[in-house]
């Protein structure tokens, strides 16, 4: 069922929501100030200007465990591939208004961050699909999530992804999982990212393919099955990917199948490391047949008219054309096998 927007508390002068357990602790502690005062007005003080560095200087308190990281660097290992995102927060297992603190304590009013949504539909077996979604505008083509978007980061995510999802799709979500949020560096950029999944009441079989009014995008069906998720991933090179679609796409499968993560990795690892070794290999070898013939000018002696003569040879290099073992050649290449 669709979450509403959450009510975070009181708005004050316009500026950000304050929850009404904070404004209860402050008139709390405004009374017990006061009746310090009334005895001692040096407590009084000293008492307030503790309470006020204690709340002035939070990088003093100890975060909570899930905001802190567990990767070490900017980049998350998966199938044999470094993935460039790290994450700051998984927040499955929390509840909507306090993943709305959380996003609120985390980022400043006006601030923007970027929202990657997957979105789920079922067929008439029951069986879950998503839409994939191919970039061709930017200069490298790139695959991403269902629907991608800027979002303000102190927000309320349930309430964006639903108007991400309208935008983007036209489709109404009936229901809104936060995955969590992170530092996406894939692409040649850097952005904060929060990870969405989106459950829409539209059968499978009517979402199909998807091309947008730009013509620089278009969606295609992916069954939800570890096979299938896996041959998805591993039909483009890593590198295209955007990370954070990548990590919400295998969560997004682990809520479906709890324990295929490590199938999906086992499944593309060979896969990836293959069109790894190709891409090195042709990058090796590109413009090796478009050279021109190399020409060596060997100095030879002739006898002209009874005597020696020192002269210059011209003599044209040949350059062997050679064909990888996966490339589809014209012609026919001789080898010492035939």
């Amino acid at each position: 069922m669709l979450r509403d927007s959450l009510l975070t508390g009181y708005r004050i002068w316009g500026v950000r929501r304050v929850r009404v357990r904070t404004i209860a602790g402050i008139a709390l502690g405004v009374a017990v100030l006061g009746v310090i005062g009334l005895w001692n007005w040096g407590a009084a003080s000293m008492a307030a200007g503790a309470a006020v560095v204690a709340v002035a200087v939070p990088k003093f308190r100890k975060p909570a465990p899930e905001e802190i990281s567990t990767l070490r660097d900017d980049a998350w290992a998966f199938a044999g591939e470094r993935i460039a995102f790290r994450s700051v927060s998984e927040v499955l297992d929390r509840k909507p208004r306090e993943i709305a603190d959380r996003l609120a304590a985390r980022y400043r009013p006006g601030q923007v961050v970027e929202m990657v949504l997957w979105i789920v539909a079922t067929d008439g077996t029951g069986q879950p699909w998503t839409l994939v979604q191919d970039r061709y505008g930017d200069a490298v083509p790139s695959v991403t999530a269902t629907a991608v978007g800027l979002v303000p980061g102190a927000c309320d995510p349930y309430l964006e992804a639903q108007r991400l999802s309208l935008a983007e799709t036209g489709l109404a979500l009936a229901d809104v999982v936060v995955v969590g949020w992170g530092t996406d560096t894939s692409l040649d950029k850097q952005r904060d990212v929060i990870m969405v999944i989106g459950q829409t009441s539209v059968g499978a079989e009517q979402l199909g393919s998807h091309e947008y009014e730009e013509g620089l995008r278009r969606s295609h069906l992916v069954e939800l099955h570890p096979e299938s998720v896996a041959r998805s991933l591993t039909s483009v090179d890593a590198r295209r990917w955007q990370a954070a679609a990548v990590r919400g796409l295998v969560r997004c499968l682990e809520l479906l199948y709890p324990g295929a993560g490590p199938l999906v990795e086992e499944l593309a690892v060979e896969s990836w490391r293959s069109r790894r070794i190709f891409s090195r290999l042709g990058r090796l070898t590109e413009g090796a047949g478009d050279r021109e013939g190399l020409v060596v000018n060997p100095v030879v002696l002739k006898v002209i008219d009874g005597g020696l003569t020192q002269e210059p040879e011209e003599r044209a290099a040949l350059v062997h054309d050679r064909a990888l073992s996966w490339e589809a050649t014209p012609r026919a290449i001789p080898t010492r096998y035939h």
